[in-house]
């Protein structure tokens, strides 16, 4: 059983594997239609083998890690089809989240301290973490070691260096995907000017 259950893995790995270049084939020109059929081969061996017990703490990891990949996946293809549908251009992965400068008044966490970054609330960086996890993943990369608390740190030390080089106290950030690489891309926003509605 245990022997069946590593084989079926290492045959999901290599099908959602395939899976993708073919997607990326179809959307990139080469092929006139989607691979809707291998699309559905996959699903029913996820289905057959997430229905089967996993005894293997490593493989019952190793099923969710596939199983979330192939779901990112799946969405960014359906994001891809609807833009290319509506004929529109690539689809963005993430919207873009706000961040501002520390308010004068203290709030929750570290919120006080120099280099601080705050957005709407600690939701707003966990939304972020959560859309580029998901990309990573989308892009074919182990996603399951990511952690929030080196990813806040991340954020901290670009909008430290983007308030360094612009003085801007307002930052967006944004996921994006360029050539299979994910990046996290801050930028100044500019202050609302007083008197406009």
């Amino acid at each position: 059983m245990a022997i069946s259950i590593a084989r079926d893995l290492d045959l999901l790995e290599k099908s959602i594997t395939a899976l993708k270049l073919d997607y990326e084939r179809f959307f990139s020109g080469d092929a006139k239609v989607p691979p809707l059929p291998a699309r559905k081969s996959v699903e029913q061996v996820l289905r057959r083998v997430g229905n089967e017990p996993v005894e293997k703490v490593a493989e019952r990891f190793r099923l969710q890690a596939l199983q979330s990949r192939f779901t990112a996946l799946s969405d960014l293809w359906e994001k891809r089809l609807v833009a290319r549908e509506e004929g529109r251009g690539p689809v963005r992965l993430a919207p873009r989240v706000r961040l501002a400068e520390p308010a004068a008044r203290p709030s929750v966490g570290d919120a006080s301290s120099p280099g601080s970054v705050k957005g709407q609330g600690k939701g707003d960086l966990r939304s972020l973490f959560d859309r580029y996890c998901a990309a990573r993943a989308a892009a074919g990369e182990d996603a399951s070691r990511l952690r929030f608390d080196r990813f806040e740190e991340l954020v901290k030390k670009q909008a430290a260096e983007i308030r360094k080089a612009t003085g801007a106290t307002r930052l967006a950030f944004d996921v994006q995907t360029r050539d299979g690489k994910v990046r996290l891309v801050g930028r100044s926003l500019a202050a609302p000017t007083k008197g406009t509605a």
